[in-house]
This record gives structure tokens, sequence and C-alpha cells, in this order.
């Protein structure tokens, strides 16, 4: 993740590479998202590893590694479990984490991180290089690429071509390194559209009692051909208490 795509701002000349951050997060911060990647092996992050070894089996079966997580509607659980999937993964296996919620940006807050540093935002407008957007993560062999702050003009700046120049040139991301990337919910916006062109398969959350099957074929059409590797049935979301349970992994399905 050292190496950079080039940066050339408007007046042509290529500037240095920029080296983003590193940052150590806070356990008690932590614990109160109801991150469980940092902490000891246990009940509520068997889950995570579970489906952790389904997409890793899944990536050196077919030598694709770009993924991107999202959900039908707000509240589904989505960013929850991408963020403990990708801390999941980069105990084990060297991972990418980007934010691509343009809109309702969560990851930054979420993780602790410093607002003082660009973001994603910022690259898709050309205002910065890939490499200032990340903050490599202490104690895990995991990169964070978040969104800094909302922007209105999501659907221009997901449809540059910058987007895929960040998740797919051979400089941006080291070869057999995995990418999970956050995405805002499917029915907000065709936001999704835009990033699934530029992924390898899809893993939608659904929140049993609520995720209607319609909805779950509606992504599948606005992703296509982009195909659904996988669904995470998310079984108890609530306010008051994150506590999640999850049904199944089934990877290579399409069925909803």
């Amino acid at each position: 993740m050292n190496a950079e795509v080039p940066f050339i701002p408007q007046g042509g000349i290529e500037v240095p590479a920029v080296a983003g951050i590193t940052f150590t997060p806070d356990a008690a911060h932590l614990a109160d998202n109801h991150i469980v990647g940092l902490a000891p092996p246990s009940n509520e992050l068997r889950p995570f590893t579970m489906i952790r070894s389904a997409l890793l089996d899944h990536a050196r079966a077919t030598g694709t590694r770009v993924f991107a997580v999202t959900s039908a509607e707000p509240g589904n659980g989505k960013t929850h479990i991408t963020l403990n999937l990708a801390m999941a993964m980069a105990r084990i296996h060297p991972t990418v984490l980007v934010e691509l919620d343009l809109r309702r940006p969560a990851l930054g807050e979420r993780l602790g991180l410093p607002d003082d540093y660009a973001g994603v935002e910022d690259y898709l407008a050309g205002e910065c290089p890939w490499s200032a957007t990340q903050a490599r993560i202490e104690g895990l062999d995991l990169t964070v690429h978040r969104v800094r702050s909302a922007r209105d003009d999501a659907e221009a700046l997901l449809a540059s071509n910058a987007l895929a120049l960040a998740l797919h040139n051979r400089h941006s991301i080291d070869s057999g390194t995995i990418c999970i990337i956050d995405t805002p919910p499917a029915i907000l916006s065709d936001d999704l559209a835009l990033i699934a062109r530029n992924v390898d398969g899809i893993l939608i959350v659904a929140e049993e009692g609520r995720t209607a099957k319609a909805a779950l074929q509606e992504i599948m059409q606005a992703v296509s051909p982009t195909p659904i590797i996988g669904t995470v049935l998310n079984r108890s979301i609530s306010q008051t208490a994150r506590r999640v349970d999850y049904g199944y992994y089934k990877s290579g399905s399409r069925q909803a």
C-alpha cells in the first residue's frame, strides 16, 4: 500500500505521494462502538472469522480481491459488519478498508480517526493523492481510507475514473491484498451501481424480519453483472444494544 497512483493536479506537475497517517485505536472507543477486531478471540469475534474464512476461500478460488458490502436500507448493520469483517481479515491477511458512503460517512467516527487529514472524497475530487487518505492501523495489517466529510455531489465523484484507479491500479493495492468496501444502502440512490462496476463481488447484509425478498432482488438487478458472492443474515440490530448474530454466509450464491 505504500506505492501510489500518480497524482497530477491541474497545473500538470506530478507531486510526491503523501504518506497518510499511522493510528493506534483506543480500545475503550472500539468497545463502545462494538468493534471486536482487536479483541482476543471470543463469541463476538467468531461470526466475523467465519465470514473471513469463506471470503478468503472465494478470493483464492477466483483470483478476485475487491469486494463491496451493502444492504437494502439504512440500519441493517452494514457498516458494523464491514468494519468488523475488515479487522478480522487484517488479523491474518493484508487488508484495505475503503469507505464509499460519501453521503453519510461513519467509519472515521467509529474508529476514532482524526479529521485533520484528507479523505476519500478529497481524492475523488482531484485534490490529493490516494495515499494522503490512508490510515495504517497499528496492531493489524490494515489500511483504512475513510470519508472525512459528507458530500452532496457523491454521484459525480463516484462516476469519476479516479475510483477505478484507486481500487484496481497495480500501484494502489498490493497484489493479494483483500479490499473491503463500505457502500451506501442500495435504496437511497444509484451510488451502489456506480461502485459495483469497479468491484469483483458484493456481499449483502439482510436484517431478519425487515429486509424484503423484493429488496434483495432489486439489489441484484442494480449491480448486475457484478456477482452477489454472499449474504449475511443479521438477526439482531437494535438502537439500544447492538447485539449481532449472523445466520448464514453463502459464498457464490445469488439466491435471495
